[in-house]
């Protein structure tokens, strides 16, 4: 069932249309084959979007001719509804009908809303802490180190993609359709459209978290020395994790440092036809599970860092193709 909300008074956001693979939508669409949702009330209830919208308008966009911004938020007062609605009902269309019937819509947006806000609140967090800083002046006096001709800029935690994820989620949009380790696929940021969705970018949102957590447990004191800088690269957590790994197996030391040759090294000792001989990545997995049960990390972050070193040892067989010994 798609239908244009058109109402005079409130213009902004006559003619936007329900998207019908909204749980809203079909909701509306079962409440109307089965009669329980009359005509008049389901104009009523796009009334009811259309003055939440128009809020949402008022109290966040400060330039009305901005026609993106106005059709974000009308988005938004969409999606937190169905979002709100999906909650109540627990996914049961007949349900949602019924609560359609009784209940006034602008409690189901409330429900939406308080969903959303925990998941932003965290990718706010994440955006802003997820990140290592270098020392500061203090600090280097103590480690009798200067930084001061050096590459100085904090080292994301986050990937690109990941940055891209972020930032979509707090306009209540997603870049994903998967779970993963690290974010690598994306496509364009799309509105959410069910509660699994929210479900899934929870968990996603858990392995950015766990993997805050992982790298501040690891010996950081000289990171801001390594050539070339990590803040520069691309993906620069992969880059530290595949140090250690090397450094590891080649000298069982604990060093991030990893130019070419050793890398190049590692490849012939630690893969086979680009697949991680078996002894090495179960010696390597065990490694870092020990390492963080000895720091006192929690299970959900030791679970995760032995899935992410899992996931670099594969994604490195693939990036660098390895010559047999």
């Amino acid at each position: 069932m798609e239908k244009t909300m058109t109402t005079n008074k409130f213009s902004l956001v006559a003619e936007a249309s329900l998207d019908r693979r909204l749980f809203l939508a079909q909701a509306l669409a079962h409440g109307d084959t089965l009669g329980r949702i009359p005509r008049e009330q389901a104009d009523a209830l796009y009334q009811s979007i259309a003055a939440i919208a128009h809020k949402l308008i008022t109290m966040k966009t400060a330039d009305l001719s901005d026609e993106s911004a106005l059709r974000t938020h009308i988005q938004t007062a969409f999606t937190l509804t169905s979002l709100g609605l999906e909650y109540g009902s627990k996914g049961d269309l007949d349900r949602a009908a019924q609560l359609l019937h009784k209940t006034r819509t602008v409690k189901f947006f409330q429900i939406g809303n308080t969903l959303m806000e925990k998941s932003l609140d965290r990718a706010r967090h994440l955006l802003e802490h997820a990140v290592i800083l270098p020392p500061n002046r203090d600090e280097e006096r103590l480690l009798g180190t200067n930084y001061t001709d050096l590459e100085t800029e904090g080292i994301q935690i986050y990937t690109q993609a990941e940055l891209e994820f972020l930032k979509a989620l707090l306009i209540y949009r997603t870049s994903i359709r998967t779970l993963q380790v690290t974010i690598r696929d994306t496509e364009t940021p799309r509105p959410l459209l069910h509660l699994a969705e929210v479900e899934m970018i929870d968990r996603q949102l858990a392995c950015i978290e766990n993997r805050c957590d992982y790298v501040k447990a690891l010996p950081l004191d000289n990171l801001f020395a390594l050539d070339p800088p990590l803040s520069i690269l691309p993906n620069p957590i992969e880059h530290l994790t595949l140090g250690l790994i090397a450094n590891l197996v080649l000298y069982r030391q604990v060093d991030f440092q990893l130019d070419e040759d050793a890398r190049q090294d590692f490849h012939q000792l630690a893969y086979v036809d680009g697949e991680i001989r078996e002894s090495f990545r179960q010696q390597l997995l065990d490694w870092i599970a020990k390492y963080l049960e000895q720091a006192q990390q929690p299970e959900p972050v030791k679970n995760y860092a032995v899935a992410y070193w899992d996931d670099c040892l594969r994604i490195e067989g693939q990036v660098i193709p390895s010559q047999s010994p």
